[in-house]
This record gives structure tokens, sequence and C-alpha cells, in this order.
């Protein structure tokens, strides 16, 4: 399965949003879906953010707790907490429902919409399925200083942590055994990455993204 960067398609409800205002990252992760394959994006949504670490499951109880202090932690700056647990199955995607810590704006076979905003950023993810390929996308806005200085500590990763998430989204969606190997190294959701962040090592991000207002 090869997993590509991109540019955010623009008739999207994605690039709507990133072109509605000024961003701080935009970015998006492409692969073509196999031509026997009917992909539904509300499903490729829901198994993607359904496990949202490649840690093993005897060490999944760290993330379980890494979310819960976090979820304290960063309470009092506005960030909403994430709902996502090992044991705790994701459903599909409703409009006006969450999917893990967002909101779902729009939910449909072709797109889903997932977002939020808090006093540090705004920021939307989007799965997208069309003309046979599927898609990752996400989009940021920092709203301060100190949402900049959190962006800061994922931005790196983000690159890596899209591609992650739609090749092991994909691989459930085929039912295939494609995902990548675990590390065993939990690692801090950031919320653009709404699959939450696996660990990676940095790759340059390539395709659209954008640094800087």
């Amino acid at each position: 399965m090869h997993i590509a960067s991109c540019s955010i398609p623009n008739d999207s409800a994605l690039a709507r949003f990133r072109d509605s205002g000024e961003h701080t990252h935009a970015e998006a992760a492409e692969v073509a879906i196999p031509d026997h394959r009917r992909i539904d994006a509300r499903e490729l949504a829901r198994l993607t953010m359904d496990r949202p670490s490649l840690t093993p499951d005897r060490a999944f109880w760290l993330v379980d707790l890494w979310i819960r202090v976090q979820g304290v932690v960063m309470r009092p700056f506005g960030v909403k907490p994430n709902t996502m647990r090992s044991k705790r199955e994701q459903p599909l995607p409703r409009v006006g429902e969450r999917l893990g810590p967002y909101e779902v704006f729009e939910a449909s076979e072709r797109e889903v919409l997932l977002g939020d905003m808090d006093k540090l950023l705004e920021h939307r993810m989007s799965f997208i399925v069309a003309d046979g390929k599927a898609y990752i996308g996400v989009v940021l806005r920092t709203r301060n200083k100190a949402g900049d200085a959190y962006w800061a500590q994922f931005r790196h990763n983000q690159t890596d942590i899209l591609h992650w998430s739609l090749r092991r989204g994909m691989s459930r969606a085929l039912g295939i055994d494609d995902e990548p190997a675990a590390t065993g190294t939990p690692t801090a959701p950031a919320a653009p990455a709404a699959p939450a962040a696996p660990p990676a090592s940095a790759a340059p991000a390539v395709g659209e993204a954008t640094e800087g207002r």
C-alpha cells in the first residue's frame, strides 16, 4: 500500500474551511483504492479512530493513562479531553455527535469532517473518498502564542501521523495486514491529527503542508 502526501481535494468541505481564513498548517495524504473495493468515508473514519495508537495491547494502558493525565493538565487551558479509550469501540460518525475527542460537522459516504476549537487551536480533519482514492487531510489554526507553543510539540511528526493513520484505516477497511509495526512508545495525541499521534521519526512534509500565516 503506497501512501503519499498530496493537496487537499479542492471540492471538499476541508478545503472550504482552509480557504475561509488564514491557517497555520494544512496538508493531506492519499492512497489508491483497489478497483474492486468500495470504501465509505464514514467507515474509514471509524476504523481509523477506533484505535488511537500503534502501541501493543499489553502496553495500551499507558496510552489510556496519558490521555487522562493530559485531560487534567490541559483542561485549564481550554483543551477538551480525548474521549478515546482502548476498550471503547468508536461508532459510525453522525453530524452533531462526537467521534473520539472531535465534533462531527459533516458525515457522508464521500467525506467526514471532524474538528474542534478551544482557547489554543481551531482545527478540522477530514476523511475523503473520491476519484478512486482515499484521503486524510488536516487544517489547523493557532489562536494565540500558547497555541503556537502547543502546536510546536507535534508539528514535526504531523506528516508521518497522517500517513500512518491512513495506512491503519485502509488496512482495516480492506481487511489486510499492512499496518506499521508497533513501537511500544505511546505519545501524546496531537490535536489536529485526530487519529492520535503514533510515534514517528520525522519525515519532511511535502504536498500542501504550510507553516506560518
